[in-house]
């Protein structure tokens, strides 16, 4: 998927989640984080549009936005623990 198409597909959404997720290059990973979070969003949008109670998927993409969040928590301390553990030597 390119940076700026909108996902309607579940499964492509989740293939977006997976490789956030799974990304082993800590420099893709923020983009990754981002397609996966802007089809996530979509994609709640989107139920809620058709049906307000999201049929069973609301607490998937809840789960789901806060595993990307927690990704990037985890990224932004790395680097600051990187830079600090340089500053020392």
């Amino acid at each position: 998927m390119s940076h700026g198409r909108i996902c309607r597909n579940p499964r492509e959404l989740a293939r977006l989640y997976e490789a956030a997720l799974f990304e082993t290059d800590t420099t893709k990973i923020p983009s990754r984080i981002e397609e996966a979070r802007k089809a996530i969003v979509f994609r709640s949008s989107a139920l809620c549009e058709t049906s307000p109670n999201y049929d069973g998927e609301r607490e998937d993409i809840e789960n789901a936005l806060y595993a990307l969040q927690a990704l990037e928590n985890c990224l932004r301390s790395n680097t600051r623990d990187r830079r600090r553990v340089s500053r020392l030597a």
